[in-house]
């Protein structure tokens, strides 16, 4: 079987992938007009749904093998710049670039830049303040992260679990939009890396991975049609446009998927050839996706 694997999220109470992620602060107010969470609170199906939209993308350890192997070094431009930070000012804008600097965290992270990585942690926990969850980021994060910066499975493991821990905060402060949007901020930004990486690279490999986040893509639109928010609806409906580039893509390949030993190994059997992207589809995808992440990364 021709697939790939992500570490199997805790099922309990917290909703997201949401802290591939980290804090920040500003403390800007949020657009109050007809964008409060209407829909009752409902841990258990929004954390499956977030779990959804994570299941067909590969784990951060996978991909830097793939960027390894495709001869791709760290660089420095690609994630998010810290002199950004002071500009997120409104919980929109905190929560959606607390994705993005999350995505940055771990893409720095396990590729050994411990510098950096402890940049964007710093980012991260400047936006979490912003939304008062600066908690799941302790001063001791900060040394563990260091002191394991050796270890790619530490590494994952200590982010991962401080932004699940960072996303039950959220939802105990009924601030579920935000976890919503952090998750759609660290999933724009990991497949902004991807095609940026695939950009320099044109290691098909990479490629392959970016056409199967059609499904991902899917789970996260009805995550953010999910809560009647007007900063949701409207990233849905800009990520509806990359969906119908999507849409035009080759019929997939049918998947299987399944645990082994704590792992949801994901793919399609060995005679079924994976759906790549020829020039025009990878850069139609790219183009949408950068347009996208620009508005983030800007916005204030």
């Amino acid at each position: 079987m021709t697939h790939f694997t992500h570490t199997a999220f805790p099922a309990f109470r917290m909703a997201v992938f949401a802290c591939l992620l980290a804090l920040a602060a500003c403390g800007g107010e949020e657009n109050t007009a007809a964008t409060t969470d209407t829909l009752p609170d409902n841990d258990t199906a929004q954390t499956a749904s977030a779990e959804n939209v994570f299941y067909y993308i590969p784990s951060p350890i996978e991909m830097a093998d793939l960027l390894r192997r495709a001869g791709a070094g760290y660089d420095k431009d690609l994630p998010n710049l810290p002199d950004n930070v002071s500009r997120y000012t409104s919980t929109t804008s905190q929560a959606l670039n607390l994705g993005i600097y999350g995505a940055d965290v771990s893409f720095s992270g396990i590729m050994g830049q411990t510098a950096e990585t402890m940049t964007f942690m710093s980012c991260a926990n400047k936006l979490a303040e912003g939304l008062h969850v600066s908690s799941a980021f302790p001063p001791a994060l900060r040394d563990r992260l260091e002191t394991n910066m050796g270890s790619r499975d530490s590494v994952l493991n200590i982010i991962t679990n401080a932004y699940w821990d960072c996303d039950a905060l959220l939802h105990e402060n009924n601030q579920q939009h935000a976890s919503a949007l952090m998750i759609a901020g660290g999933w724009i930004e990991g497949l902004y890396l991807a095609c940026r990486v695939a950009e320099k690279t044109n290691n098909n490999e990479i490629r392959i991975r970016i056409a199967e986040q059609r499904f991902s893509l899917d789970k996260l639109i009805d995550l953010l049609n999910s809560r009647k928010h007007n900063d949701l609806t409207a990233l849905a409906n800009e990520l509806k446009e990359l969906q119908a580039i999507y849409a035009k893509l080759p019929p997939p390949a049918a998947t299987t998927a399944k645990e082994e030993n704590g792992i949801t190994v994901i793919g399609a059997e060995d005679d079924v050839k994976p759906v790549s992207l020829n020039a025009l589809e990878f850069k139609a995808i790219f183009d949408k996706v950068k347009a996208i992440r620009e508005k983030i990364v800007t916005r204030t």
